[in-house]
C-alpha cells in the first residue's frame, strides 16, 4: 500500500532534568525518554465508478479511478483529487455509467465518493438513474477512529422489477435466478487502535452459474466504489517496503510480480519478511536461478526505519542477450523526530553481460541506458523517485522497454522489470 499538515499534534518536550531522573530509573521502567516525540497521520482514499473482471482478467477497467496516494496514503491535508469518465459499453454486462469520483483529506477526516449515473447491467436486469457511494473515516478527539457510509444512496435502482430508493441496509443480498446474486451497499471495514478503513461498493454482482447471457461463471461487476482510511502512528514517519523479482507489463504478454514482499503500513516491528523462489521461468523472455525478496520496517517514537531488497541470481534474458550471476537492488530509509528523512537506493551486479556492449560491466553507473538495435531500450541500475506527496524511492536492477519490431516476437510497449526494491515514506509534518 504512499501516502502536509497535521490534524492532531502529540509533540511534546521533556525537561532535561526530568530526563536525567528517568535515566536513573531505567532499571524500573521500559518507557524511554525522548526530547521530542511525534505521531504521524496518513490519509487514505480511493474511488472508481465501474469495474468488471473474472479472476485476474479485467473485462472493464476501473472508470475514473482516483487516489490520495500510494498504499499508505498521504500526510497532506487539505487535499482534493477529483475524477470523471463517460460510461462504458460491454453488452450484455454493462452499458452507460458516466461517473464523477472524488477523494479528499481534511484535518481529521479522509473521504471518498463515487457517483455513477444512467447505468444498465446484465442486459437490463439491473438499472439505475444514480448510484452514489460515500466512505468517510474520522479521527475523534479522544484518539479513536470512526467510519461512516452516510450519503450513500440509490436513485431509482431497479432489480428484476423491484425499485430501490435512498439507503439500503449494509450488505443486502438479492438472488438473481439462473445467474447468481448481487450485494447492495456492500461494506467492509477494519477499525484498530492505529488505523481504520471502510470500503463501500454500492453494487457488487457475482455470476455463479451458467446463464443465458453467456457470461462466464466467476464474473464480477462492481459499481460505485469508495474507500477511505486513516493511520495514526507514534513515529516520525510511516514506511512500507515493496520488492519483487520480475514483472512483465504489456497488452499481450503480462506477468504479475514474482516472489513479492510488501510490508504493512504499521510496520513489521523489526522482523524481516522474505519470499523466495528456487527458480524462475518466463518463456520466451527470461529464466533465472533463486529469487529472494525481503523487507523490514520499524516504526518507533525516536525513529522510523526500513529496508527493501531484491536479489536475482543466474539471470538469462532473451536467450543470452543479457546475463548476470547476481543482481541485488536495495533501498533504505530513516526518519527522526527532527522531521529529517534520509533515503538511499543502491544496486550491485556480479557478472553482468550485455551482448554487443562490452562497455557494460559490474561497475556500470546508475541510470545507465543502452539502445538495443531492433528491440528497444535497456536500463541498468535505474533509480525512480516519485513524490511528493507519495514519497516513493525505487531501485530497479534492470528494465527493458520494447519500442521496436523485433525478432523475439515481443510486442511493442512491453515493459520488463527485473529486481525491484522500493520504499514508500509518509513523513510527519509540523502543523
Amino acid at each position: 500500500m504512499s501516502h502536509a499538515g497535521k490534524f492532531r499534534s502529540s509533540t511534546f518536550s521533556v525537561p532535561a532534568a526530568l530526563c536525567a531522573v528517568l535515566v536513573l530509573m531505567i532499571a524500573l521502567t521500559s518507557v524511554p525518554c525522548f526530547a521530542n516525540s511525534v505521531d504521524t497521520q496518513s490519509y487514505v482514499g480511493s474511488a472508481y465508478g465501474t469495474s468488471a473482471f473474472v479472476g485476474n482478467t479485467v473485462l472493464v477497467g476501473q472508470t475514473a479511478p482516483v487516489t490520495l496516494g500510494g498504499t499508505c496514503g498521504t500526510s497532506q491535508q487539505p487535499l482534493n483529487v477529483p475524477g470523471s469518465a463517460a460510461g462504458v459499453n460491454l453488452f450484455p454486462l454493462v452499458r452507460g455509467g458516466a461517473v464523477n469520483t472524488d477523494v479528499s483529506s481534511s484535518p481529521q477526516t479522509a473521504q471518498a465518493s463515487s457517483n455513477t449515473a444512467g447505468i444498465n447491467l446484465l442486459s437490463g436486469l439491473i438499472s439505475a438513474q444514480e448510484i452514489k457511494a460515500v466512505s468517510t473515516t474520522t479521527l475523534q478527539s479522544n484518539g479513536t477512529f470512526q467510519v461512516s457510509s452516510a450519503g450513500s444512496t440509490f436513485n431509482n435502482l431497479v432489480i428484476l422489477g423491484h425499485v430501490y430508493n435512498g439507503s439500503v441496509p449494509a450488505n443486502t443480498r438479492i438472488n438473481l435466478p439462473l445467474i447468481g446474486y448481487v450485494v447492495l451497499n456492500e461494506q467492509t471495514s477494519n477499525i484498530q487502535t492505529s488505523m481504520a478503513n471502510l470500503t463501500v461498493n454500492m453494487i457488487h454482482i457475482h455470476i455463479t452459474v451458467i446463464n443465458v447471457l453467456g457470461l462466464q461463471v466467476g464474473t464480477e461487476v462492481v459499481v460505485s466504489s469508495a474507500t477511505s482510511g486513516m493511520l495514526n502512528v507514534f513515529a516520525p514517519a510511516i514506511m512500507t517496503s515493496q520488492s519483487f523479482g520480475t514483472e512483465v507489463i504489456g497488452s499481450i504478454l503480462d506477468s504479475a510480480p514474482t516472489a513479492p514482499v510488501m510490508t504493512p503500513c504499521l510496520g513489521t516491528h523489526g522482523t524481516v519478511v522474505t519470499n523466495t523462489l528456487a527458480g524462475l521461468n518466463l518463456p520466451p523472455i527470461l529464466n533465472s536461478g533463486t529469487v529472494t525478496d525481503a523487507g523490514v520496517t520499524n516504526l518507533t517514537i525516536p525513529m522510523s526505519s526500513g529496508r527493501s531488497t531484491s536479489t536475482v541470481q543466474g539471470l538469462n534474458l532473451l536467450n543470452g542477450l543479457v546475463t548476470a550471476n547476481v543482481m541485488t537492488a536495495q533501498v533504505v530509509a530513516t526518519a527522526d523526530g527532527a522531521n529529517r528523512v534520509f533515503s538511499n537506493a543502491s544496486d550491485s551486479f556480479l557478472g553482468i553481460s550485455v551482448a554487443g556492449h562490452p562497455e557494460i560491466v559490474d561497475s556500470v553507473p546508475y541510470n545507465t541506458s543502452v539502445s538495443l538495435a531492433g528491440l528497444g531500450t535497456l536500463y541498468l541500475k535505474r533509480v525512480v523517485r516519485t513524490g511528493p506527496p507519495i514519497g516513493i524511492l525505487e531501485m530497479r536492477s534492470l528494465e527493458l522497454v520494447v519500442n521496436q519490431n523485433n525478432s523475439y516476437g515481443l510486442p511493442i510497449g512491453l515493459d520488463l522489470i527485473v529486481g525491484d526494491a522500493a520504499m514508500q515514506i509518509v513523513p510527519h509534518n509540523e502543523p
